[in-house]
């Protein structure tokens, strides 16, 4: 019969930890090894630096620029040909000479936009706290995804040793009909039976290797690196199973994706203060300081230019933009309420699951046992022909069954106590 060795521990023991190899990686561990390997936080994290550069790029408006112009003008000097020019200062011979240089310092500082470089500015910095918040749910929901392949990977080994255990009790089965049908105690009925129950067990079994097998595919994905069962270390849970809901429900409005959504509205907010900037008018203020001039005007050294840009007509452009920025917001705003809604919601729901998976593995493990108690009671009673054959091996399917079972819900009621967790928004 094909199957690995047992350890010695009973199949039905859910809480005792998985055999380390020569490296253990635990929970923790995989999910550091996600954080590196993860394309979607990275992609994330680059949202963060766009948006830090439309910090600086709204920065850049208000603060102004300074640009140092040289300009080399030449043209033909009228009557000669020649594209040298005279010595005279004269407005004439300055306007007519072939060659004109110019070195200045420009300095260009708006000084009244209508609040547009205010909104821009501040709304880059809300954009900026809304990516990092994001950021930080990208890696919290990173996070579930490779607990779930965590525990996954763990229970489908659990699930395959429970099915060799359950074969090896088959097979002890078989040998003890097939030893008492050759003196007559046992029909050859039974053997039929019990041979086709084994096989089913078998098919069972071979399903369980592959759904393990893709398991640790999904967990090689998530970390970078292939992993076999023996080496995932599983720590147990320190939940203090006794809390509340509404000490899970105070986390609502402190959660990344509700406070990022929060974030969005503000800075859909200060887009109506952008869009209306165009129809305030705009001041301007610009000093050229000149190191070198040509002609008439060398022994003027610096400049400056009020522009004063009053809007009298776009043709609708503006209000139309001013409306679109007015209902961006309104928008924003909405989706705050209903991201805060969902996140409420989430809380409740993981937290009736989690509490419920707690009763559900404590039943099924108790029936577990008992399963395990009943199986040999029926052997004993079968070798005193209290009970036939066919009681001997319901016991032995309940048996497969409850251990299952209980293995099942024993590392669904982990995850979803991680559920739970993520749902408020604290890292684990």
């Amino acid at each position: 019969m094909s199957g690995k060795p047992k350890p010695e521990s009973s199949p039905i023991d859910q809480t005792s930890a998985v055999e380390s190899g020569p490296v253990s990686y635990t929970l923790q561990n995989c999910y550091e090894l996600a954080l590196k390997r993860s394309e979607t936080v990275a992609i994330q994290k680059e949202e963060i630096e766009k948006a830090e550069a439309d910090f600086l790029k709204a920065a850049g408006e208000a603060l102004g620029d300074v640009n140092l112009v040289m300009t080399d003008f030449k043209q033909e000097v009228p009557g000669t040909g020649s594209s040298s020019g005279t010595g005279s200062s004269s407005v004439g011979s300055t306007l007519t000479r072939g060659d004109r240089r110019e070195v200045k310092f420009v300095v260009s500082q708006p000084l009244f936009r209508g609040f547009r470089a205010l909104g821009a500015l501040s709304g880059a910095g809300g954009l900026r706290k809304q990516r990092k918040k994001e950021w930080l749910r990208a890696e919290q929901l990173l996070f579930l995804d490779v607990a779930h392949s965590f525990y996954e990977v763990i229970k489908n080994q659990k699930d395959v040793d429970l099915l060799e255990h359950i074969q090896r009790l088959f097979s002890e089965r078989m040998e003890e009909l097939n030893a008492r049908e050759q003196i007559g105690r046992s029909r050859t009925s039974e053997v039929a039976m019990a041979n086709a129950r084994m096989k089913a067990v078998e098919a069972e079994w071979a399903r369980a290797r592959g759904t393990l097998a893709v398991s640790q595919h999904v967990l090689a994905f998530l970390v970078g690196i292939p992993l076999r069962p023996i080496q995932l270390q599983d720590n147990g849970l320190t939940a203090q199973t006794d809390k509340a809901l509404n000490s899970y429900l105070v986390w609502i409005d402190t959660r990344p994706d509700v406070e990022a959504a929060h974030q969005a509205s503000k800075v859909a907010k200060r887009g109506i203060l952008v869009a209306q900037s165009d129809l305030w008018p705009e001041i301007s203020l610009e000093n050229n300081n000149y190191t070198r001039r040509d002609g008439f005007q060398s022994e003027i050294n610096w400049d400056v230019l009020l522009k004063l840009d009053i809007p009298l007509f776009k043709g609708g452009t503006t209000m139309g933009t001013l409306k679109g920025s007015i209902s961006e917001w309104k928008k924003a705003k909405l989706n705050y309420s209903l991201t805060r809604r969902e996140a409420e919601l989430e809380i409740k729901e993981f937290y009736e699951t989690w509490r419920s998976s707690i009763d559900e593995f404590t039943a099924l493990k108790e029936s577990a046992n008992a399963s395990e108690e009943n199986y040999k009671l029926q052997k004993e009673d079968y070798a005193h022909n209290l009970v036939g054959n066919l009681d001997v091996l319901d016991a032995l399917e309940n048996l497969n069954e409850s251990s299952r079972q209980a293995n099942r819900a024993y590392y669904e009621m982990k995850e979803n106590y991680w559920k739970l967790e993520v749902a408020t928004g604290r890292m684990p």
